[in-house]
């Protein structure tokens, strides 16, 4: 009996060890978008799967300044195939 409870809480150790490395992966893993420029708007960290996805169809863009910018406004809907 004792040893299957070492067992268990072994499990469980590793499994909350493995969340919490997934979730603060995910934290560093995440950038700052801005808005299109000359929108109000404010900045928004996202994740990075997501801003991937919107690189992929266009809705962001690197600026002159190496800023991640919307290429749509707010009231603008994203964009929701690639352009190519």
């Amino acid at each position: 009996m004792n040893n299957q409870v070492l067992r268990i809480f072994i499990a469980l150790v590793v499994l909350g060890g493995g969340a919490a490395v997934w979730y603060f992966g995910a934290e560093i893993n995440a950038a700052t978008l801005f808005p299109k420029e000359g929108t109000a708007g404010e900045p928004a960290t996202v994740a990075e799967p997501v801003i991937v996805k919107q690189v992929t169809i266009g809705g962001v863009e690197r600026d002159e300044e190496g800023k991640l910018r919307k290429t749509y406004g707010e009231a603008e809907e994203a964009p929701e195939a690639c352009p190519t």
